[in-house]
C-alpha cells in the first residue's frame, strides 16, 4: 500500500509539473512577410527564450499584423503580441473592426514599443502633388488585415477620397516594388517612425516623395478619430527625392498580453526586454526596439489598462505610471 501511494504522490507531481510547464509556454505573434514587425518580434521572441528558457518558452508565431494580432489575443488564440493603439482601442470598445468580435477586455499593456507616423509617398516624377491629386489613380491601402490598411483607409476616408481612388491591397513586400515599376501610384504604410526600409532602398534607383496633408485635411483625419495625433515628417536624407516635410498622423504601437500571462512572465519579460544591455543587442539586429518604453499617457484618453506587473516593472525604472491606468483583471 505504501508502494502504491507513493507511486500515486509521484504521478500527481508529474501531472503537477507537466501542466505548470504549459501554463508557462506562451505565443508570440509576429507580423507579415516584408513588414518591419516580423523580423523585429521574431528577434525578441528569441532573445526571451535565450535569456528566460529555464522558466518560460515563447513560440513566434507569424501573422497579417496588428488588426490579427489584437484579435488573436482578445479571442486567447495568442498570448502576447504588438499592435496599433487603433486597434486596441477598437476591441476594448468593440467597435470598428472589432464590433462584431463585441467588447474584448482580457488584455493589457505592458509597454510602448514605439510612435509610428503614417506615409503615403509617390515617385518623385509623379504629376501628384497633393491629396486632391489622387482621385482615379492607383492607391495601395496595404494588405487587409493589417493595421497599415487600416490607417490607409482612414487617412482616405477622413480627406474625403475614399470612394475616389483606384484602392490595390498589396502587402509590405510587393508594395515599394510595384510603385517603382509605376503599377501604383501612390504608397502608404506605416513608417518606423518616418522611414520604410523599402521605399528608402527605392528611392535610391527610383527618388521617391512623401506627400503631406493640408492643415484642413489632417484636422479632418485627428479630430474624428481620438487615437490619431498630427505631425510633421521632416526631410528624411536617406530618402532620395524628398525635399520638403510633410503633414501626416502618428499613433503609438504597444506591447499587450492576455490574461493567460503569469504576472512573473510580465515581469520577467519586460526585465529582460528592457535590460539596457539586452535591448542594445535586439536593437542592434531589429531597430524596432530602439524606442521601447513605460510612456503611457495616451492610454489616460483612450482609457486602456497596464497591466500590474509591468507598471510595477517601470515604476522601479524611474518611470512615472499613471495611477489612473494600471487596472487588474
Amino acid at each position: 500500500m505504501k508502494f502504491l501511494n507513493t507511486l500515486v504522490l509521484a504521478g500527481s507531481a508529474i501531472a503537477m509539473a507537466t501542466t505548470a510547464h504549459a501554463a508557462e509556454s506562451y505565443r508570440f505573434s509576429g507580423g507579415p512577410s516584408g513588414g518591419a514587425w516580423h523580423p523585429s518580434i521574431s528577434a525578441g521572441t528569441q532573445l526571451l527564450n535565450d535569456k528566460l528558457g529555464g522558466k518560460f518558452k515563447f513560440e513566434y508565431k507569424p501573422s497579417n499584423g496588428s488588426v490579427e494580432n489584437v484579435r488573436r489575443i482578445a479571442l486567447g488564440d495568442t498570448e502576447t503580441s504588438w499592435g496599433h493603439v487603433v486597434q486596441i482601442y477598437q476591441a476594448w470598445n468593440g467597435t470598428g473592426a472589432f464590433k462584431k468580435d463585441g467588447k474584448a477586455h482580457d488584455f493589457r499593456i505592458i509597454a510602448n514599443v514605439r510612435k509610428q507616423a503614417q506615409i503615403i509617398a509617390v515617385l518623385a516624377d509623379s504629376p501628384i502633388k497633393s491629396f486632391s491629386d489622387m482621385k482615379g489613380k492607383k492607391v495601395n491601402l496595404l494588405n487587409k488585415g493589417s493595421g497599415s490598411n487600416v490607417n490607409c483607409t482612414n487617412i482616405f476616408k477622413g480627406v474625403g477620397l475614399l470612394d475616389g481612388i483606384d484602392a490595390r491591397f498589396l502587402g509590405f513586400a510587393d508594395s515599394a516594388r510595384a510603385l517603382g515599376d509605376r503599377q501604383i501610384d501612390v504608397y502608404c504604410s506605416a513608417g518606423a517612425p518616418f522611414t520604410i526600409p523599402a521605399l528608402t532602398a527605392l528611392s535610391i534607383s527610383k527618388p521617391v516623395r512623401y506627400i503631406g496633408m493640408t492643415d484642413a485635411e489632417q484636422a479632418k483625419v485627428v479630430g474624428t478619430l481620438p487615437f490619431y495625433v498630427p505631425i510633421t515628417i521632416p526631410v528624411q536624407k536617406d530618402v532620395k527625392g524628398m525635399t520638403t516635410q510633410a503633414k501626416t498622423i502618428a499613433y503609438d504601437v504597444f506591447w499587450m498580453v492576455s490574461k493567460k500571462v503569469s504576472d512573473e512572465a510580465v515581469y520577467d519579460m519586460l526585465k529582460t526586454v528592457a535590460n539596457p544591455a539586452n535591448l542594445k543587442q535586439l536593437a542592434a539586429t531589429a531597430a524596432y526596439w530602439k524606442t521601447l518604453s513605460g510612456d503611457f499617457s495616451a492610454l489616460e484618453v483612450l482609457k486602456l489598462p497596464v497591466h500590474p506587473a509591468a507598471a510595477k516593472y517601470w515604476k522601479e525604472t524611474g518611470v512615472t505610471v499613471p495611477a489612473s491606468v494600471v487596472k487588474g483583471y
